[in-house]
């Protein structure tokens, strides 16, 4: 096994919990990368820190697997697995059955990915020690959950950081389609898991959708960054009165209307514009009752949302609200997406109040010590 001897006293953030030692961090190393990533770190004194996955590529050089001396072997990631499974089944509703099973760092298996579509399982190894583990935890899943078929996205840009290509394509099983038929809150969807956005769904957004499905009775709605639909059923099926969906994507439209025909929605109540988003705001004069701005990650992200929220702001009826999130990275933190608010409520000339906060659901778990696991975050928004 790898050595990791660490400077002076930067052993600290793992002691408290934190699940990522920076390269920065690091003495020397003893041993061959080549033959695995599985390490053990010590600190300058040569005292026992942690066991972790290592990698001399990327900025975050060891994610941390146990601070105990345990054997790191397939029943070691048996006994996560079984953990993240058992927690799932306590919080997920039976009229719910596409969810987020693993969620790395938060399970405490850094890297690796999992979501379950009822049928089917879709994976993403994002980091070098998740990969070199993929044959244990597929033959895992394979135990726990013989019926359904397992296929690989790991076709993210993030896996380059690592020294890693991009992969797609079936592990488990085969899929005789790729469209997947799953409910959420017993709404029925179909999911594009071979080619669609994520993994096919946006999973982290559900707890975010009923709040939604709460608020809309009687409400004209505006659904920008729609994708397949999923707001803007969640609107219909709460009681509103017309939705406005708006999305560029041609294949996300296409399957936002086999939803809505699963959904046996009348299509004069829903009406789908292939659009950008800020053009259509500029040029539709429509006022809402409530808006979704639900957008992807922005090149210049504080800038951009913004001023696709000042647009939004200025479709709003008084008494109206605002349903707007973001991803938060390194350059965006919750303060920025505060400054954006403030920003588009002063351009739009608007009062604007935080009502009620936005984030992933609770299949999503975060460690405490490990802020960085927060991805999704967003207000519902009171407008006068």
């Amino acid at each position: 096994m790898l050595i990791v001897r660490l400077k002076p006293k930067k052993e600290m953030p793992v002691t408290i919990g934190h699940p990522w030692i920076f390269s920065g961090a690091i003495d020397k190393i003893q041993g061959s990368p080549e033959e695995g990533s599985l390490c053990r770190v010590i600190d300058s004194r040569g005292k026992f820190v942690c066991q972790g996955f290592y990698n001399p590529y990327s900025q975050i050089a060891v994610r941390v697997l146990t601070r105990g001396k345990e054997a790191v072997d397939r029943n070691f990631f048996l006994r996560r697995i079984q953990q993240a499974v058992k927690l799932r089944k306590s919080l997920i509703p039976a009229d719910t059955t596409c969810y987020r099973l693993i969620h790395g760092e938060g399970d405490m298996i850094p890297g690796l990915v999992v979501d379950y579509y009822g049928t089917v399982l879709v994976m993403q190894f994002l980091s070098t020690g998740a990969e070199e583990i993929k044959g244990d935890i597929v033959s895992i899943f394979q135990e726990i959950y013989p019926k359904c078929a397992i296929h690989e996205r790991s076709d993210l840009r993030s896996r380059s950081a690592e020294g890693l290509r991009p992969l797609s394509g079936p592990l488990s099983g085969a899929l005789e389609e790729g469209e997947i038929l799953v409910q959420e809150a017993g709404i029925p969807f179909l999911v594009d898991v071979l080619t669609g956005d994520k993994t096919g769904f946006y999973l982290d957004h559900r707890n975010n959708r009923l709040k939604l499905q709460a608020s809309a009775a009687g409400k004209d709605v505006l659904d920008l960054f729609s994708y397949t639909g999923a707001y803007a059923i969640h609107a219909l099926k709460g009681g509103a009165k017309s939705v406005v969906s708006v999305d560029s994507s041609s294949p996300a439209q296409a399957l936002a209307k086999k939803n809505l025909e699963v959904n046996k929605i009348a299509p004069f109540v829903w009406r789908h514009v292939r659009d950008d988003a800020s053009r259509f705001l500029q040029d539709d004069k429509t006022r809402y009752d409530i808006i979704v701005c639900d957008p992807p990650a922005f090149p210049k992200e504080s800038e951009d949302l913004e001023k696709i929220l000042t647009l939004s702001l200025e479709r709003l009826n008084n008494s109206g609200l605002l349903f707007a999130t973001s991803y938060l990275g390194p350059q965006f933190t919750p303060l920025e997406f505060y400054r954006a608010v403030q920003g588009a409520a002063e351009h739009a000339s608007r009062t604007v109040k935080l009502i009620e906060p936005l984030h992933e659901g609770h299949d999503f778990p975060v460690l405490p010590t490990h802020p960085q696991g927060i991805h999704l975050f967003g207000h519902i928004l009171y407008v006068e």
